[in-house]
């Protein structure tokens, strides 16, 4: 129905960012999926079936100060910060903690060891890479709606879409 109140062109873009809400959080579940099983995939034998003592050896031979905690720590995020990104779960605050580790991994164990983006074998830090900018655009935008942290603590809509607040 015509409202002179409001141009074809209001409405129109209206029922556009109403669908692409739809497709860009569908695209950060795809995107939590990935980096979350990534992540898990990588955590999980740090973790399991003997605990984080082999994982502390390799960072006491990079040079890591407290190996043995730092060990923990990336098992952690990697193992249960996967499964708590794909269940979108705290994304913003695992985001962060993933970035961190990435950045960490590729300039303190990859670069800092000469390996190049593509390493010779096909393992340099592309992965690292990666990750990074995924949990890094997850920080930055957030869980979606089709996520935990949607249900818990629900999502406002864009000022534009709140009705105004007459008082």
């Amino acid at each position: 129905m015509y409202d002179p109140g409001k141009s074809v062109m209001t409405s129109g873009v209206s029922v556009v960012n109403r669908g692409s809400n739809t497709w860009r959080d569908a695209s950060l579940f795809v995107l939590r999926l990935a980096v979350g099983a990534t992540f898990i995939v990588h955590g999980y034998p740090k973790l399991f079936p003997s605990g984080t003592a082999g994982f502390a050896g390799f960072l006491q031979n990079l040079g890591f100060p407290i190996p043995g905690i730092f060990a923990w720590i990336v098992s952690i995020v990697e193992f249960f910060g996967g499964m708590a990104m794909i269940l979108g779960l705290l994304v913003r605050y695992v985001g962060a903690l993933m970035t961190i580790e990435m950045v960490v991994t590729s300039t303190k164990v990859k670069m800092a060891h000469g390996t190049g983006f593509v390493g010779a074998r096909g393992a340099g830090w592309e992965l690292d890479f990666l990750l990074l900018a995924i949990a890094l655009a997850l920080l930055l935008a957030g869980a979606g709606a089709f996520s935990l942290d949607a249900v818990l603590w629900g999502r406002r809509p864009p000022a534009s879409t709140r009705p105004s607040q007459v008082g």
